[in-house]
């Protein structure tokens, strides 16, 4: 027969004479969820804009050249299935990450069929099934959004993700930074008055996450990588580092930019402007909506990096890195899933050179930083003995 903790029993019969006894089902968001839900939204773009590659280049195949294929919301429902498999069955760390990789090419292939079901005969091209998947799309990256700023401060839920965090304990060596959140939950759980019985249950808890072995994870390939940071140190110290930037995102605008024109050609309505897309012709007069949306977008993500272009050329890194940032990011995550619907190969060059560019922008900013805001300075009261300093060279870059 176990014996109770004496500290551990007054404390929840404290805790239980507080409230009244029930069972708490609220739902709590995991510590980890933001993470999940950012790689089932990039799972699920990614998967929408491949199958619309495979589709165009395999000429849209069908059974015997009739009008039945092979519809990929089988597979779709196929990759849901294993992701409810994997989170019913298991409860390894990785796994919430498999589960919503699935999930999300899941997802991303019973969306992109979705078209077919709704209409009179087996269409791969219909005009409802691109706002289908941009709406779906966009509800996942409001979820991501919206995880990201929960507060997850409470006793309950720092409770919940000191439970999740306690499996890598379980499954061996922690790695320092690990170690380090635990510890802080466990002394938000013992500073917390409202439970006390959690309280007694994060200082019973501490010595074992305090003994728990660390171990340093091993750096792949160290000589490789410290090689190309000198190389890179070497040939693109940040004047020239400036330069690429404001050049790929001129190069990327002006692309971009297209899309303007394309977008007036289809508002205005007139006949003497032809819109040709992968070697076809858009109607003249017709308005396609997928089209307009796409192109609209376009031209924003277009006036966004020439603005950064230009601020950058002018040493404005501040607003140039995060003007750049946002025109990348509304491109990669809205106007690319509309665009991809319209012209899979024409998506494929967009998205590789827009995670390019934003490849470069983010390791500028890892490499110099943002640039530090210049104080104001004081006005008045400037007599003989004061003396002004012109503001340091970082941040007039």
């Amino acid at each position: 027969m176990t014996r109770t903790d004496p500290a551990l029993e007054r404390a929840v019969n404290a805790s239980a004479s507080k409230t009244p006894v029930r069972l708490d089902r609220r739902p709590v968001q995991r510590a980890d969820g933001p993470h999940s839900m950012t790689i089932l939204a990039v799972s699920f773009g990614v998967t929408v804009v491949a199958t619309r590659l495979y589709l165009s280049l395999t000429g849209y195949p069908q059974i015997g050249h009739g009008e039945f294929h092979l519809a990929h919301a089988l597979w779709g429902g196929l990759l849901l299935m294993v992701a409810a498999t994997l989170q019913l069955l298991w409860s390894n760390g990785w796994v919430m990450s498999a589960a919503a990789v699935c999930a999300g090419a899941g997802s991303g292939l019973f969306v992109d069929e979705v078209g077919k079901f709704i209409t009179a005969r087996n269409d791969y091209f219909t005009p409802l099934a691109a706002p289908i998947i941009y709406l779906v799309f966009l509800a996942v990256l409001v979820v991501v959004v919206l995880a990201r700023r929960a507060r997850v401060d409470d006793a309950r839920s720092v409770a919940y993700a000191v439970v999740v965090g306690l499996k890598d304990v379980i499954d061996g060596p922690l790695q320092p930074a690990a170690k380090t959140v635990l510890l802080k939950r466990l002394d938000v759980l013992e500073a917390d008055a409202d439970r006390p019985d959690l309280a007694v249950l994060a200082r019973q808890l501490r010595p074992v996450v305090e003994a728990a072995e660390t171990v340093v994870p091993r750096e792949r390939l160290p000589r490789t990588r410290a090689g190309f940071a000198a190389f890179e140190r070497y040939v693109l110290p940040r004047p020239v580092y400036r330069l690429v930037l404001v050049i790929g995102a001129t190069a990327v605008g002006l692309v971009s930019l297209i899309g303007l024109a394309v977008f007036v050609a289809l508002a205005s309505g007139d006949a003497r402007f032809s819109v040709v897309i992968d070697d076809q012709s858009v109607p003249p007069g017709s308005r396609p909506p997928a089209l307009l949306i796409s192109s609209l977008g376009e031209a924003v993500v277009g006036v966004t990096l020439l603005l950064s272009a230009a601020a950058l050329l002018l040493g404005r890194d501040r607003f140039g890195l995060r003007a750049g940032h946002a025109g990348l990011v509304f491109g990669l995550s809205a106007v690319n899933v509309m665009l991809g619907y319209i012209s899979a190969e024409m998506v494929v060059v967009v998205v590789v050179a827009e995670l390019a560019l934003l490849g470069l922008y983010r390791s500028y900013r890892t490499r110099f930083g943002p640039p530090p805001r210049v104080p104001a300075r004081p006005t008045g009261g400037g007599g003989a003995g004061s003396a002004t300093s012109s503001p340091p060279e970082s941040a007039v870059a």
